[in-house]
């Protein structure tokens, strides 16, 4: 009874235990509590610490025992990242980690990543090291066989050493069951410290498998971020070093091209001018020094690629898909072992220790009865029976102790086995974090080399600017010529615009002064002073002159005159096919707009004579200004519109009418193919209508009878045709010939009106096809591919 109260007990402490370990991360009022998992050994570390207090540093201090400071990583996930101060006083992060928890208690193996669980791993940068020595073999205790007793424990009797005989050998018996019952009491509490050794040690090994698959996961979100900058730099670099190569390669070519495009004869003038030879564009180009800049680019552009190269390699030697895809098998090989293992503890190891109880408690119950059948044997006489009884028992139980000590030994199996196990685990897991660190190490170097190159590739981009001007020097001096025609005609249209303007108040201003005139030598006459005094001291007063002084356009003796833009066929350029001007058609060549009638009647009641006699003249020249000065604007607009053109379609105004002029011959091209298509099918048409008449006098010339073919088809044999379940093309029925092994003769139904029952008709024309893909027009009937079928075309005799 003590001993079966003893093991309730300790089972009691044991499920206490557990639940303490569930617990680990919940959140009281004084305390955080939190779990940080060993990757190196499994080993589970619990630290308890007020909120204030929890911080990254702190946490650290008290993992210091188990590694230095300077040689700790934490991964906190999934997904795994280096925790922050912030990220542990989350609440909802805190709460994950209890989760985690509770699922590493119910040895939830195969949790989703979406359950929301996170882990706490703590790593080792030491043991990550070539240098770091091999895990020390693992060793479960109790590790060899229990110690037995031999001797038995207190006896409850209490018999006097000077009883009888008797009496002394019923005590013989109390002592034998005692003593096995003592040694079955050491095997099972053996048997329960294996089982928990074992269950802890494969706990362990779980820790560990899951601390290198965050290991893996970190590295793989470090390497998928790698793989896409090398995507992203990849494309950059191809896309400008294939640039730079083609201006490289062809850099002596430009300048050729350069020297043969002249400049315009106005800008060779100035040249002259200020005292230099300038007839080309290449004469433009400081060629010596654009020279050595090129070849000082092109090394540089070398070295660039040789640099992209050893970078690629670099790249490359971070691993291959197929070569992690291995990696990964390998990882789910090993916890799949880890959890047969665990399966096999949770039976086996469990079984063993379940039976060693069991046993433990008939030992118990046997003593209990010996003892109650030796003390009604003492205080009665029945001292034969009772020895009959004890007998029996010590035959019935002499078999437990041997058999525990027999499950005892399978049990050290298991233990030794498990921990086989995990020295093995561990010195895989010291592997593969060491090829986690160097792949970690190889992707910063990358992504250092990476760094490197982008920085190198933008300073070639620079360099390379100063070529570029170059390359784009012919469209750039095309652009110039227009902006100097846009300037001048801006410069023209404002001056022209500013004198219309003085002319018109001028113009104004004199008529202002005869109407004035007149007013004060008519009705003007008879005003009293005051009027001149007090009411409106100007009224004999002229009007005020108006003199605005304008900016003058000094920009316009500063920028050549390089003529009225490019003229071809004696139209302008811009002109589009079939004479529909474009916007740049509005040039100063143009003729002036019509006035409007509104606007002539307005000019006919402003300008009239004077000899009228209402005081007007006459001033013909501000028409004249007003014109030109319209002429002028419109030629500004003109050159802007002519501008953004060029800008917006890369072509001047010229390529429209060449492209005009291809248009115009690949029209009469056509033209003639269509003319010769129509030649072609009108002796088509011919060819058709002269075979249809041979096939009627066929028909007509063939014997005519009223007998139904049944076993051969021809042009003018008498067919019947039944209707068939399947449908034909315009929801049509469809019809097949009455035949004697003669099938696939199908009736056009293109004469046949209705649906009837049957059709009798003479065969006029036959087509020989072959089936095509079901569903197509090539197959109809819904045949077989490759089947050869008939349609035929016959002349209605009879249908109902």
């Amino acid at each position: 009874q003590r001993r079966t109260s003893l093991f309730i007990n300790v089972n009691v402490g044991n499920e206490r235990q557990h639940q303490e370990e569930n617990t680990m991360t919940t959140i009281h009022s004084t305390q955080r509590h939190l779990r940080v998992l060993s990757a190196s050994t499994g080993v589970c570390y619990n630290i308890s610490l007020h909120p204030q207090e929890f911080t990254i540093s702190n946490i650290r201090r008290h993992l210091a025992a188990a590694v230095p400071v300077s040689d700790q990583i934490l991964l906190l996930g999934p997904p795994y990242k280096v925790p922050k101060d912030s990220t542990l006083r989350s609440e909802e992060v805190l709460e994950s980690l209890r989760l985690g928890d509770e699922e590493d208690a119910q040895n939830k193996w195969r949790e989703k990543q979406s359950s929301g669980a996170r882990r706490l791993f703590l790593f080792s940068k030491q043991s990550l090291s070539d240098q770091a020595p091999d895990p020390p073999a693992c060793v479960l205790e109790p590790s060899g066989p229990p110690t037995l007793p031999t001797q038995p424990g207190p006896s409850p009797l209490h018999i006097n050493p000077a009883s009888s005989p008797l009496h002394q050998a019923l005590e013989v018996y109390e002592r034998r069951f005692m003593l096995h019952l003592d040694q079955g009491r050491v095997l099972a509490d053996a048997a329960d410290l294996r089982f928990s050794a074992c269950r802890s040690c494969v706990a362990e090994q779980t820790v560990m498998a899951r601390a290198l698959r965050a290991a893996v996961s970190n590295l793989g979100v470090h390497l998928n971020g790698t793989l896409r900058v090398r995507s992203e730099l990849s494309t950059d670099f191809t896309q400008k070093t294939q640039a730079h190569s083609a201006i490289l390669t062809k850099f002596e070519t430009l300048l050729v091209n350069l020297g043969q495009i002249p400049l315009h004869p106005s800008l060779v003038s100035l040249a002259r001018a200020s005292g230099h030879v300038m007839e080309s564009l290449v004469d433009t180009v400081p060629v010596d020094r654009e020279r050595a800049w090129a070849g000082q680019c092109q090394t540089s552009h070398q070295r660039l690629m040789t640099m992209f190269h050893d970078l690629e390699v670099r790249f490359t030697q971070l691993g291959t898909t197929q070569s992690r895809e291995q990696e990964a098998r390998q990882d789910l090989l090993s916890e799949e072992q880890i959890q047969k293992l665990w399966e096999e503890v949770e039976h086996y190891g469990r079984e063993i220790r379940d039976r060693q109880s069991k046993r433990l408690d008939s030992l118990t119950r046997d003593h209990g009865e010996v003892v109650k059948v030796v003390m009604n044997a003492i205080a009665g006489d029945g001292a034969q029976a009772a020895f009959a009884t004890l007998e029996e028992l010590s035959k019935s139980s002499a078999d437990i102790v041997p058999s525990m000590q027999t499950d005892d030994e399978s049990l050290r199996a298991l233990m030794n086995k498990v921990a086989e196990s995990k020295t093995a685990a561990m010195k895989r897991m010291k592997i593969r974090l060491r090829e986690v660190s160097v792949a970690q190490s190889a992707i910063q170097g990358v992504n250092a080399d990476v760094t490197v190159l982008r920085n190198a590739l933008q300073q070639q981009s620079d360099n390379m600017v100063h070529l570029e001007h170059v390359a784009e020097l012919p469209e750039s001096y095309r652009d110039f010529l227009s902006e100097l025609r846009r300037r001048r005609a801006y410069g023209g249209a404002v001056t022209a615009s500013s004198t219309a303007m003085m002319e018109r108040l001028a113009s104004m201003r004199v008529d202002e002064v005869k109407a004035r005139e007149k007013f004060l030598r008519g009705a003007g006459r008879h005003l009293m002073p005051p009027f001149f005094e007090v009411f409106a001291p100007t009224l004999a007063t002229p009007p005020p002159l108006f003199t605005p002084q304008l900016p003058a356009m000094l920009e316009l003796d500063t920028l050549p005159d390089l003529g009225p833009a490019e003229i071809v066929g004696g139209h302008s350029d811009a002109v589009m096919e079939g004479g529909v001007s474009s916007a740049s058609s509005l040039t100063a060549a143009s003729p002036p707009p019509a006035p409007s009638v509104q606007e002539t009647e307005t000019q006919d009641q402003l300008i009239v004579s004077a000899d009228e006699g209402d005081g007007l003249i006459v001033e013909p020249s501000a028409a004249a200004s007003r014109t030109d000065a319209e002429n002028k604007t419109l030629a500004y607009e003109n050159a802007v519109l002519r501008q953004a053109l060029e800008r917006l379609g890369g072509k001047s105004p010229r390529s429209y009418v060449d492209d005009a002029r291809d248009a115009s011959v690949m029209q009469k091209q056509a033209d003639d193919e269509i003319s010769k298509l129509r030649k072609e099918l009108e002796e088509a048409k011919l060819n058709a209508k002269t075979a249809k008449e041979e096939a009627q006098k066929v028909v007509t010339t063939k014997k005519q009878d009223d007998r139904i073919s049944h076993s051969s088809f021809g042009v003018g044999d008498v067919g019947l045709f039944m209707p068939t379940g399947r449908g034909s093309p315009g929801g049509k029925r469809t019809y097949l010939a009455f035949h004697t092994n003669c099938p696939h003769r199908y009736l056009s139904t293109d004469n046949i009106q209705g649906t009837p029952d049957f059709v009798l008709g003479r065969i006029v024309y036959q087509e020989d096809l072959v089936a095509g893909e079901v569903g197509t027009d090539a197959n109809p009937y819904g045949l077989h591919v490759g089947t050869r079928f008939w349609v035929l075309t016959v002349e209605v005799l009879n249908q109902p």
